[in-house]
């Protein structure tokens, strides 16, 4: 998720980073750009009542996307823990509270580093 592109992983290769990531913020940071589609910006405002599970969607103020399946059963999850305590999706789990979008893209980076990834092809605008 660098400043100027969106970076495509292989299947495999993104499917075992999400795999080891399960629903902590960095798996649902990626769930949200690959599976989702939503740019940095989008995941940093992304709040809870953005989520309508009875739908199986997200409602952003532009779009609505529909959830995909694995993709809400982990925000499902991290739900139960985290939406009392801050109404944003994403936030430090150390500090509670809504990460900087350069946070979001170190914790993707440090995330694909330890997965062995080093990025990947350019593909399409800025996340």
């Amino acid at each position: 998720m660098g400043k100027d592109f969106v970076r495509r992983l292989d299947g495999q290769a993104l499917e075992r980073l999400l795999a080891e990531c399960g629903d902590s913020v960095e798996g649902i940071i990626f769930r949200l750009a690959w599976k989702q589609g939503l740019t940095r910006e989008e995941i940093r405002s992304l709040t809870w009542s953005d989520l309508l599970f009875s739908e199986h969607q997200l409602c952003l103020p532009d779009r609505t996307v529909p959830l995909e399946p694995e993709t809400e059963a982990c925000l499902r999850r991290r739900a139960e823990r985290w939406e009392s305590v801050s109404p944003h999706v994403v936030i430090s789990d150390r500090l509670r509270q809504q990460m900087p979008p350069e946070s979001i893209s170190r914790l993707a980076r440090k995330a694909m580093n330890r997965a062995g990834i080093q990025g990947g092809q350019p593909d399409g605008p800025a996340a």
